[in-house]
C-alpha cells in the first residue's frame, strides 16, 4: 500500500540506514515533520537511541533498531521483523555508509576497500533487495539509495569513489527491475555537506572549506537538511513518476566546477 493510498489516520512508514547522525539523521527529522512514522537503523546504539528519544519527547512516532548492513543474516531479519511490526514499508532510505579520506591507489589498504565496498555497496544491496521484494509483492514502495559527487567525478578516494559509482548502476539496476511492481527507485547524490563527520575532518584539517565554497555556484556547504528535503520529495506522490535518477544536491560544485575550469573566462 503507498502512502498515498493508505487510510488517513495510518502513518507511511520509512526506514531509514544510518539514521543516528548527518544525513541520515536530518532524513528522519524530515520524514517525522511530514507525519511519518521512522525507524532509525544504525549501528552506532547511543546515538541512535538519542536521536529516537529525543523525536518521540516532541511527540513524534519513532523508534531505534540496531543493524549492521554488512551483515546479511541481521538485515534479512531486521527486514522480517520490521515488515510484521510496522507494516509496510512505504519507504527505504539507504543511508549508511562510511567515508575515506584521501589516498593514492598505490598507498590504499586493500582492506580498507574490501571494508567500504562491503558496507557502502554490499550493504545497500542486501538492504534494498530485502524491502524492495517486499514492496513489490503489495505493488508500491519507494528506495533511495545515496550516491555522491564522486558518483560523477572521479576524487583521491579511490575506495569511497568506486562504491559511490557503483550505487548509480545499482539504482538504475533497481529501477529497472521493480518498477513493474510498482516499487520506484532513486537516488540522491549529495555534495560537501556539512555533517558532524564533514565538520570533525575539517577540524583536523583533513578538508579545506575555502576549496569546496570557491568551486560552488551557491556559494557554501550542503546542509543535511537540504538532503533530507530532496528525499522526502523523491518519496511522495509528487515523484510518482520518477524513477532510475540520481539527483545532484551539491550547491552547483558539479556546474561551477567545469565552468570556472574552462580556459578562458567571459567577461
Amino acid at each position: 500500500m503507498s502512502a498515498s493510498s493508505q487510510p488517513c489516520n495510518i502513518k507511511p512508514v520509512v526506514v531509514v540506514t544510518g539514521g543516528a547522525s548527518g544525513i541520515g539523521e536530518a532524513t528522519v527529522r524530515r520524514f517525522v515533520a511530514g507525519g511519518w512514522r521512522a525507524v532509525v537503523a544504525d549501528i552506532n546504539d547511543t546515538q541512535g537511541k538519542s536521536v529516537a528519544a529525543e523525536l518521540v519527547k516532541s511527540g513524534a512516532d519513532v523508534v531505534y533498531r540496531h543493524l549492521d548492513v554488512s551483515d546479511e543474516a541481521a538485515v534479512t531479519k531486521f527486514a522480517d521483523e520490521i515488515w510484521s511490526s510496522h507494516g509496510p514499508v512505504a519507504s527505504l532510505v539507504n543511508s549508511g555508509g562510511i567515508l575515506q579520506n584521501a589516498v593514492r591507489v598505490t598507498k590504499m589498504e586493500i582492506a580498507e576497500f574490501d571494508r567500504i565496498i562491503d558496507i557502502n555497496v554490499r550493504g545497500s544491496l542486501l538492504v534494498g533487495r530485502a524491502f524492495g521484494e517486499r514492496m513489490a509483492e503489495i505493488g508500491s514502495g519507494s528506495i533511495i539509495n545515496l550516491c555522491s559527487l564522486t558518483s560523477f567525478r572521479p576524487s583521491p578516494q579511490p575506495a569511497y569513489g568506486v562504491s559511490k559509482a557503483s550505487m548509480v548502476t545499482l539504482t538504475e539496476i533497481m529501477a529497472a527491475e521493480l518498477g513493474p511492481q510498482g516499487v520506484r527507485v532513486n537516488a540522491v547524490a549529495p555534495g560537501y555537506t556539512m555533517t558532524p563527520a564533514m565538520r570533525e575532518r575539517i577540524n583536523r584539517g583533513e578538508r579545506n572549506p575555502d576549496m569546496v565554497i570557491s568551486k560552488s555556484a551557491i556559494p557554501r556547504f550542503v546542509e543535511p537538511s537540504d538532503v533530507g528535503e530532496a528525499i522526502f520529495f523523491l518519496c511522495s506522490p509528487a515523484a510518482s513518476a520518477i524513477t532510475g535518477v540520481v539527483l545532484p544536491i551539491d550547491c552547483g560544485w558539479l556546474v561551477y566546477s567545469a565552468y570556472t575550469a574552462f580556459a578562458t573566462q567571459p567577461a
